[in-house]
């Protein structure tokens, strides 16, 4: 191959790499009751992942789905470190048009992985706005919304298949 021929054969992937990053669709957000919708009307092929750090996971509660619910950190307590593993273990347990709902404790970091998992290929992420324990009211306490403040179904038991590893 010649040096003309790689060059515009190059030019032309990282176009397309490019194109195809910048048109990834952005996930849109969901409230907690939506979500729980969502998944009961399609259980098999629309799931939440928890995001939220082991500790809260553990000690928190997370919803209790007919499907179950993994935790798949984001990020790491206590230095706040990206999950490296992130997006290889959601695609370990997810095909990539399946519908699948990030949560957190309050959004951000439900937002920010769901726009990692779409820049990702995954074509269906939505983000869940309220997420499990919601924004913070004029007290300061998170009882504005979310999953424990809407009284959706939550647990503290363990799946041993459900918890990060």
């Amino acid at each position: 191959m010649n040096f003309t021929l790689g060059t515009t054969l190059l030019t032309a992937c990282v176009a397309l790499f490019t194109l195809t990053v910048a048109n990834a669709a952005e996930p849109e957000a969901v409230d907690s009751k939506e979500s729980y919708r969502l998944v009961l009307a399609n259980p098999s092929n629309t799931s939440i992942i928890d995001v939220r750090t082991k500790a809260e996971y553990l000690f928190v509660g997370h919803p209790d789905m007919p499907n179950g619910v993994p935790n798949i950190p984001l990020k790491f307590f206590p230095g706040w470190e990206m999950n490296p593993e992130f997006v290889a273990k959601v695609s370990e347990r997810y095909k990539k048009d399946d519908t699948l709902i990030l949560m957190c404790r309050s959004g951000a970091r439900a937002e920010a992985a769901a726009k990692m998992l779409s820049k990702a290929g995954f074509t269906n992420t939505l983000y869940m706005d309220d997420s499990f324990e919601g924004q913070t009211g004029k007290d300061g306490h998170r009882t504005v919304n979310g999953w424990k403040v809407n009284n959706l179904p939550y647990t503290y038991n363990l799946d041993p298949g459900l918890v990060y590893k």
